[in-house]
């Protein structure tokens, strides 16, 4: 029974062994298959790219598989023609990178566009003197003040309302006592600034516009700006005016504008200084300061500014310069085209966004955080207090605000830095994608007042010698228009890839076509061919 046990056991084992070459001769079939399909996908890879090359307009190609050349050659070649599609690809990327970094380009459209297009500017005047004297003396005479103040005193405090100009030297005693005067006498410090600032009308004889006689109080009024109250001609920076009443309404909705050029055609006024009357100023001359801006923008030190002094007969000619936005700038993202339609973003205080605007509201945000209260002669919507004399101190000590170009900067900038704090824009005002330049060249000459007052209809004031005569018009008919649009629209990037893949591989939409006839449509005919 043992011997019949290791034979059953002995077959057993052989009809194993049998199994063996049985399973290799199966896994090597099955390796053999896989070869032969490698080598078919091969030699059908292989063939397609040889034709391929063979035929394509793609330079270099014919090279690599043209009968008759060494392997050396061939080699060189297939480094050749693979250089050639890195380089393509890296310009292409490049190209891609520099229009997403400037997506919109500002060019010159046209050096002949009309001026009647384009609104005339604001004309705002400051007189140097910011406290007429006349007035002064008056209301230092006329107010209740405690008995250890003399007359001499007061008007020595009333230069104290010239804190917005940072000029005052005056120490935090001088302050409250003026304070106690306000008091006693039931005004504010914008009450005593309007009461003791020079009138418009005064500094304004005669007024010229358009080559017709017209009432001054009909084209100037009393605004505010960074240099105090002025008288602004054609200013609708803000939703209400300071007309008169009963001319009000005949004052227009929308900025003047003018059909010609030179000084006919424009606006002519003479200026009286007033330099008797002189108290407070910061100019060691007689004069006005001419702020030349945009209808709708706040006047401050972003304005073209001019000066004028007495006796002269001044001759501003502006040379204007308006850009606008395609349709396809409107259409773009905000975050690409980085600017802003003045109907795009809605401002608490001033009537028409404008990037000047957005930053004086954003300043006047800041000053009002750090100090509770907004200067008399900034913008004011009536929701935020106005600063009296105990937050004088806190506005001079802020007046980087207004006297730095970004206001959320503390230090002096040397070198701009090139980081993501520099490629946001400040207080997040974005610039005008629509805007109106009034660059201007002001001649001057001395002014002979008996040529000028002694025509008809002049109007005679005191202190004749002292007047300005001013002219101020656009000096041609036609201006310079630019136009922003995008840099790369699809058909112009379309023309920058296509120039560089066929400047360096002859690259067109055919041999684009020819690869995937290669890859999909010829070996589909060969099978069915076959």
């Amino acid at each position: 029974m043992r011997f019949g046990a290791n034979r059953v056991c002995h077959s057993s084992t052989t009809s194993t062994n049998s199994l063996v070459p049985q399973a290799r001769k199966t896994s090597r079939i099955s390796q053999l298959r896989d070869l032969t399909y490698y080598k078919d996908v091969k030699n059908w890879f292989v063939e397609n790219l040889r034709n391929y090359c063979n035929t394509t307009s793609l330079h270099g190609f014919n090279y690599i598989t043209r009968k008759g050349i060494t392997s050396k050659e061939r080699i060189f070649w297939i480094s050749v023609v693979v250089i050639s599609i890195v380089v393509s690809i890296v310009l292409v990327i490049v190209s891609w990178l520099w229009n997403r970094e400037t997506p919109t380009v500002t060019v010159i459209e046209s050096s002949h566009f009309p001026t009647w297009n384009i609104p005339f500017p604001a004309i705002t005047i400051c007189n140097f003197n910011k406290i007429s004297k006349y007035k002064a003396i008056h209301l230092a005479k006329t107010l209740n003040r405690p008995a250890n103040l003399t007359e001499a005193d007061l008007l020595n405090l009333f230069r104290i309302t010239m804190y917005f100009s940072f000029a005052v030297n005056h120490t935090t005693e001088e302050y409250q006592t003026l304070e106690k005067v306000l008091q006693q006498n039931d005004l504010t410090i914008k009450q005593l600034i309007m009461g003791l600032s020079p009138d418009c009308m005064q500094m304004i004889s005669r007024c010229i516009w358009k080559g017709s006689n017209t009432r001054c109080d009909s084209l100037f009024q009393r605004v505010n700006t960074t240099e105090g109250i002025c008288c602004s001609f054609n200013y609708f920076g803000r939703t209400t005016n300071n007309f008169p009443e009963k001319i009000a309404y005949q004052v227009p909705k929308r900025p003047y504008r003018v059909t010609g050029c030179g000084y006919p055609t424009g606006l002519s006024v003479i200026l009286n200084p007033m330099a008797d009357d002189y108290f407070g100023t910061y100019f060691s001359s007689y004069g006005f300061r001419l702020l030349i801006h945009d209808a709708y923008n706040f006047p401050d030190e972003n304005a073209e500014t001019k000066v004028v002094t007495a006796t002269r007969e001044c001759f501003v000619r502006i040379n204007p310069e308006s850009t606008y936005a395609t349709s396809d700038i409107k259409t773009m993202d905000m975050t690409l085209r980085n600017c802003l339609f003045s109907n795009e973003r809605r401002l608490s205080i001033m009537q028409r966004y404008s990037f000047i605007n957005c930053m004086t509201e954003c300043r006047v945000s800041i000053l009002f955080q750090r100090c509770g209260c907004v200067p008399y002669n900034l913008p004011n919507n009536g929701n935020l207090p106005t600063c009296g004399l105990k937050q004088i101190s806190c506005i001079i000590e802020n007046r980087e605000i207004f006297t730095r170009a970004l206001p959320t900067l503390n230090g002096t900038v040397s070198i701009v830095r090139q980081d993501n704090t520099t490629k946001i824009f400040p207080c997040n005002c974005l610039p005008d994608c629509e805007v109106n330049h009034y660059p201007s060249e002001i001649t001057m000459g001395r002014l002979n007042s008996k040529l000028t007052f002694n025509r008809e209809n002049a109007i005679k004031t005191n202190n004749m010698n002292d007047n300005i005569l001013l002219h101020v018009f656009f000096s041609d008919l036609m201006a310079t228009r630019y136009r922003m649009e995008i840099f790369q629209n699809w058909l112009s990037a379309l023309a920058s890839f296509g120039g560089l893949l066929g400047l360096i591989m002859g690259f067109s939409i055919v041999a684009a076509f020819e690869f995937l006839y290669f890859l999909t449509f010829r070996p589909i005919f060969n099978y069915f061919n076959e």
